[in-house]
């Protein structure tokens, strides 16, 4: 019993520390259709897709802060910035084909 939660530990050891030094990374953001002419089913998919890239992109923004912890400034903050802005921006134009798509 002892050997097993001895090993149960050290395997969540690892796994923690894998965690910590993992490199933040973010993926490229969905494309949006045009509201225009999209169908009711792109349009649902297309929100599902960007508010999956949003909890995405906040998943990427602590890990950035966690791996930024100390630091002055840098590369990670000019990442932070450049990703908030991508999920800003993602974020708009979904909503400006939505309305789009409503005024059909």
């Amino acid at each position: 019993m002892k050997k097993a939660t001895a090993l149960a530990v050290t395997i969540a050891s690892f796994m923690i520390s894998g965690v910590a030094h993992a490199e933040c990374t973010l993926n490229d953001p969905p494309t949006v259709p045009d509201g225009a002419s999209a169908a009711e089913s792109d349009m649902v998919a297309a929100q599902k897709a960007v508010k999956a890239y949003v909890a995405e992109t906040q998943e990427f923004l602590a890990c950035l802060e966690f791996e930024g912890k100390g630091k002055s400034s840098g590369d990670w903050t000019k990442r932070y910035n450049d990703a908030s802005a991508r999920m800003e921006k993602l974020a708009a134009d979904f909503n400006k084909q939505l309305r789009a798509y409503k005024s059909k």
